[in-house]
């Protein structure tokens, strides 16, 4: 006699399995980018400085004016409190004369057979009011990102690269830190929190010192550079990238500019 499994026994064990399954991801996930890559041997050290040569310059928008739409964080009350008004979403932030904050821009071209060394200090990436601050960040190959959640609430940190393996844990405790290491250039790289999905950052992983993110007022400065041609690219999350290329001789300061249109 042949004895029927109930229906509710065949839920539960695959519930089970996919906890478990689950689990094991975010554990493995979580492993990833826990250590430094190797250093090349011939790696410029830190803080050097190759030149005297600058670059700098702003980036604007041209298009029509638009209100960054509000976030609606009802879902979590934790969230809710740690903001007066209503928060607003970052991924097109311009100023006043149409000055585009959060514009990664970084050397493309122009520093080939160059190996570079990463600093020492770490950058942070913090999580705060359930949103991620900075919105965008800046790393080198092999820099100590440190992740930082300063909120009593838990977070899911989830990268979606593609050049570094991805990594996907969780921060539940206010306070807690967590280093992370990138192994090759990746511009750029999405980090979201899959327990609050209107959490977003980028982070642009590049394989030497000559990059910024635009502040208030959408300017940059790449200084330190040798003499030499250079393309400079522009990212920005809402309108895309623009390149231009810039000659420097030892002392000079270039201006450059990059309009985006809407």
């Amino acid at each position: 006699m042949h004895r029927s499994v109930p229906a509710v026994s065949i839920v539960r064990v695959a519930w089970v399995l996919a906890r478990v399954t689950v689990a094991a991801c975010l554990v493995a996930c979580g492993d990833s980018g826990r250590k430094p890559p190797p250093v090349p041997a011939d790696a410029i050290p830190a803080g050097t400085v190759l030149g005297s040569a600058s670059i700098m310059g702003r980036a604007t928008y041209s298009g029509p004016a638009m209100a960054p739409a509000e976030i609606n964080m009802s879902s979590d009350a934790t969230c809710k409190a740690g903001h007066e008004g209503e928060p607003r979403k970052e991924d097109l932030v311009v100023g006043d004369g149409g000055a585009l904050k959060y514009v990664f821009v970084r050397v493309t071209t122009g520093l080939e057979g160059r190996h570079f060394a990463p600093p020492a200090e770490p950058v942070v990436l913090d999580q705060r009011g359930c949103t991620y601050r900075p919105h965008v960040v800046g790393i080198q190959v092999g820099q100590q990102l440190t992740l930082l959640n300063s909120d009593p609430t838990l977070h899911n940190i989830h990268t979606t690269s593609l050049a570094n393996k991805p990594f996907n844990f969780g921060m539940s405790v206010e306070g807690q830190k967590s280093p992370r290491f990138f192994s090759a250039p990746e511009v750029m790289i999405k980090t979201k929190c899959d327990v609050h999905p209107w959490m977003a950052a980028w982070i642009g992983v590049v394989e030497h010192p000559f990059f910024a993110v635009t502040g208030e007022d959408g300017r940059f400065t790449l200084k330190g550079l040798p003499a030499g041609e250079y393309t400079i690219e522009a990212w920005s999350e809402t309108l895309g990238t623009k390149k231009t290329v810039v000659k420097v001789s030892d002392g000079e300061s270039k201006e450059v500019s990059f309009v985006f249109p809407g």
